[in-house]
């Protein structure tokens, strides 16, 4: 999904941090420092919602989250992207879930979006009693990619996907990783030039920054608790699309599953990320302004 916005929205104000008390202004909001915990926020006032990306993705990937959304949205950076340094080497989703907790500390958010291994790292927040997701009173959970455990058929192709990933990456094959990349997107998508795009850059990051300290997330479990989502009392959005296989739609169903106020929305393929952009702020904007 390109960033329609990263010019900046009209009626945006400065980009603030609403919980630190000292409202450093931020001179680039689709690279925030660590000055400001490597959040950026748009707009003002409550609600404050904060919203993170998945692997590989940036602020700019995630804004068109955002747009149409009432309050202040908050969108943070975590480690290994943006220009933020990784948490080191072996990342799981207990590494995302402490970022994140540590964004709903600074932004005082209440509600939460997070795509793909951010919607794990919320998923282990909300099941392990994390006390930073007691205010949280919706969350959405974009192509999320992991639950409690893998289907044996699909932890083989998981597998086999990450073995031929590092075989790419150790040979320091571009060409190689954009194409496979490319291949795991949906036919009608393959040559879309914003799909090649995103195929290209994400491998530029896997190459040249220190994010390829968490290639092997895709294997890793979100959570160990997972009957503690019967616990959360807050509404659910589970958004996903069909044809995906770095996000299979069987993930998105055990989310709607386990959260007791749960709302499914499975999407026909390419949908979030390349060709439903305003069918997804529709559901996005019903969902937190409702």
């Amino acid at each position: 999904m390109t960033d329609p916005s990263s010019s900046g929205t009209a009626g945006d104000g400065p980009a603030r941090i609403r919980a630190t008390g000292h409202n450093r202004p931020v001179s680039d909001r689709n690279r925030p420092g660590a000055d400001t915990d490597w959040i950026s926020t748009f707009g003002s006032g409550d609600p404050v919602t904060l919203f993170a990306h998945g692997f590989s993705g940036q602020i700019r990937d995630t804004r068109p989250f955002a747009a149409g959304i009432d309050g202040t949205r908050a969108l943070v950076h975590l480690g290994g992207h943006g220009g933020r340094p990784s948490p080191g080497t072996g990342w799981d989703y207990g590494t995302i879930a402490s970022q994140l907790s540590t964004a709903l500390a600074t932004t005082g958010a209440t509600r939460a979006l997070g795509v793909s291994m951010s919607a794990g790292g919320l998923a282990r927040l909300l099941t392990s009693g994390d006390t930073h997701t007691a205010a949280l009173t919706k969350v959405a959970f974009v192509l999320p990619a992991s639950w409690a455990g893998f289907s044996p058929t699909l932890s083989d192709a998981i597998d086999d996907s990450l073995t031929r990933i590092r075989r790419l990456l150790a040979d320091g094959d571009r060409d190689g990783l954009v194409d496979y990349f490319l291949s795991r997107e949906p036919a009608e998508v393959q040559t879309l030039e914003p799909a090649r795009a995103w195929a290209r850059q994400k491998v530029d990051a896997l190459v040249e920054t220190d994010m390829s300290d968490g290639v092997g997330l895709a294997v890793k479990i979100a959570v160990d608790q997972p009957e503690a989502a019967g616990d959360f009392a807050g509404d659910v959005l589970v958004l996903t699309h069909e044809d995906d296989a770095s996000h299979p739609v069987e993930v998105a169903r055990e989310y709607a599953a386990a959260f007791p106020r749960a709302q499914l929305e499975v999407l026909p393929p390419g949908s979030i990320l390349w060709r439903g952009r305003t069918r997804i702020r529709q559901i996005l904007t019903d969902f937190f302004n409702g």
